[in-house]
């Protein structure tokens, strides 16, 4: 089963819908706990880790079981939640207590808390996992950690309610996106300081690296999509998308971009080697916090309508709505438990 299905948590239901990618079907709900916010798979384990924020905990799913079967202590609030690159460890940001959690992956034990900034925490890694990078949205800083030693090293200031962070493929530059200002902050890995700020349209709210590692795309709930090359260092494409979009992900070959807009209750369809937008799929949305995730071979991409507590199936080769499904309420994050081709 392990690597065979798609999760989605459902955060006013306290429950995860999974859906079976054979005949995109809902197969059962599991109830994991108060307050919802986050999941992660561990490989390792065969196991999901989802962050309870109304029990400062994080409750361990058994994949075979198909139940909850221990929790672990977290910080206060727990919120966004991670796996190492190694694949050893699960990485909780506390946006209630501004700290860190480390948990090992196969056992679930407590490994370290790490002191971070006050507020809405995001966290990336460098891809030999030896730094993570968690943006603090209150403080307006980001917090660098050696990510071996569990020890925090260095906080960054950088403009103003950071959020969405990603860490360049060679490891040289990490891209935080300043929320409440006009600017994304670039951090040399090496450095460990702002080196470059790339001003562009209000908003940057999520950033995700191209495969190929030439660009990066910017989402901008101003509702638009700025482009980056990460040789120069500037904009080269700001391509209008629809109503406060939310994340950007790309296909398994690397040619498509997918933009979930939340407000206007579509997903864009970018071409990402020559950026334009090539097409606009209607889907149901309402609220914020919707997640994407491909299926375990890439050929359909699971959108998550949070308002209408349903998921769209989308066509990945010929972009368009194949079906929806019927979930919990609440629905926003979504993973699939295996390989995720460009999520």
């Amino acid at each position: 089963m392990g690597g065979g299905h798609i999760l989605v948590l459902n955060t006013l239901t306290d429950d995860v819908s999974f859906v079976d990618p054979i005949d995109d079907s809902v197969v059962g709900n599991v109830t994991v706990g108060k307050g919802p916010r986050d999941l992660v798979y561990a490989p390792a384990s065969q196991r999901v880790f989802v962050t309870l924020s109304g029990t400062n905990t994080v409750g361990v799913l058994d994949l075979a079981e198909r139940r909850i079967v221990c929790s672990e202590k977290a910080g206060v609030r727990p919120g966004h939640i991670y796996l190492h690159p190694s694949g050893q460890e699960v990485w909780i940001a506390n946006d209630g207590s501004g700290d860190l959690t480390v948990l090992n992956a196969a056992s679930g034990e407590c490994l370290a808390t790490i002191p971070a900034g006050t507020g809405h925490h995001k966290i990336a890694f460098t891809s030999d996992g030896k730094l993570a990078f968690a943006t603090n949205i209150a403080s307006s800083t980001v917090t660098i950690v050696d990510a071996r030693a569990h020890k925090a090293i260095e906080t960054v200031q950088v403009v103003k309610a950071p959020h969405g962070v990603a860490v360049s493929p060679d490891n040289r530059l990490v891209l935080v996106c300043n929320n409440g200002a006009n600017v994304v902050s670039v951090i040399g890995v090496i450095e460990k300081r702002v080196v470059a700020e790339i001003r562009g349209p209000l908003g940057p709210n999520y950033v995700r690296m191209m495969p190929d590692g030439r660009r990066a795309f910017v989402v901008h709930k101003a509702g638009v999509v700025s482009v980056i090359s990460l040789d120069s260092l500037t904009i080269e494409y700001t391509l209008p998308v629809g109503q406060v979009p939310e994340r950007v992900v790309f296909s398994q070959d690397g040619r498509l971009a997918f933009v979930n807009n939340t407000r206007s209750e579509d997903v864009s369809i970018i071409d990402a080697v020559n950026p334009k937008i090539v097409g606009r799929v209607i889907v149901e949305a309402g609220g914020s916090h919707q997640g994407m995730s491909f299926s375990p071979d890439g050929s359909r991409l699971y959108v998550v309508n949070h308002g209408a507590g349903t998921v769209s199936v989308l066509d990945v080769a010929k972009p368009r709505l194949l079906k929806r499904l019927v979930v919990g309420r609440g629905p926003s994050n979504i993973i699939t438990t295996g390989q995720v081709p460009g999520a």
